[in-house]
């Protein structure tokens, strides 16, 4: 009896210990992508860093429309990330592709890149990053140095006050001045966006057809197409050389003619 328990007990605690590993992967395939990780670590490191995407997918030709229709619904409704579509194109024939440009912040990434990749094969990916560290501390520097003459130009504006024309250069200046500040602010916005917000590309194109008789398949839809097409081209040929036609025959007599008038 005890070793009945003894293997019971012993049985249990394997059960127990298989579950808890089993826990422990689930728990590690929910986490971030290594590349999501080296993304996280590297913007502690160097904060003006730009992340750009690239991700192939190829899924079942009958399956594009679907993968596209949920990637753009997700985007539109995920407000919560900020994401955005830049642009998205689907064309569907006897081979389907499909493309879509998000913008999104950095946690939204890794929910997105899961969904594009499930029930299809990912074929390439890539992560482009460009350091915008020196664009960025020059306009800011920039737009600070801005503020400060711009400052500089309001005191000088109270004190013209009694001179016209040095009143009106300084007005000019000032509004000089904030037109550069104002440029500099939205390009500095501009790099800010693109520092706090990352770009995908993902690419969706069909499987090639496995089956033997399909490109017969394919040749027989288009037959009609193509027959029409191919008698257009015929048309076209033959009202090119009529013209030349008729005067090559012009030719040969006139020559005939005169070759008798030699002999």
């Amino acid at each position: 009896m005890t070793k009945i328990i003894a293997i019971a007990l012993t049985y249990l605690l394997v059960l127990f210990s298989l579950n808890g590993c089993g826990s422990s992967d689930n728990k590690a395939s929910e986490g971030p992508s290594p590349n999501i990780k080296a993304e996280l670590a590297q913007r502690k490191t160097t904060p003006y860093l730009s992340y750009e995407y690239n991700l192939s997918i190829q899924i079942e030709k009958s399956g594009i429309t679907e993968k596209y229709k949920a990637l753009t619904t997700y985007c539109t409704s995920d407000s919560e990330h900020n994401c955005t579509i830049l642009e998205s194109n689907l064309s569907i024939g006897n081979y389907s592709y499909g493309k879509i440009t998000i913008r999104i912040s950095p946690k939204g990434v890794q929910p997105l890149l899961t969904l594009a990749s499930s029930g299809g094969q990912t074929t390439s990916e890539s992560i482009k990053v460009e350091d915008l560290s020196a664009q960025v501390f020059d306009t800011q520097k920039r737009i600070k140095l801005l503020q400060s003459y711009q400052a500089d130009l309001l005191e000088l504006q109270q004190q013209a006050k009694g001179n016209i024309d040095s009143l009106i250069k300084v007005s000019q200046e000032i509004a000089n001045t904030q037109s550069q500040l104002e440029e500099l602010t939205g390009n500095n916005e501009i790099l800010m966006q693109r520092v706090n917000m990352n770009i995908i590309n993902i690419h969706l194109s069909s499987l090639n057809e496995n089956s033997f008789l399909q490109p017969i398949v394919d040749s027989l839809d288009e037959f009609m197409s193509n027959l029409a097409e191919g008698t257009a081209v015929a048309i076209t040929g033959v009202a090119y050389l009529l013209p030349w036609f008729i005067v090559l025959i012009l030719l040969f007599f006139i020559i005939k003619f005169f070759w008798r008038k030699l002999r």
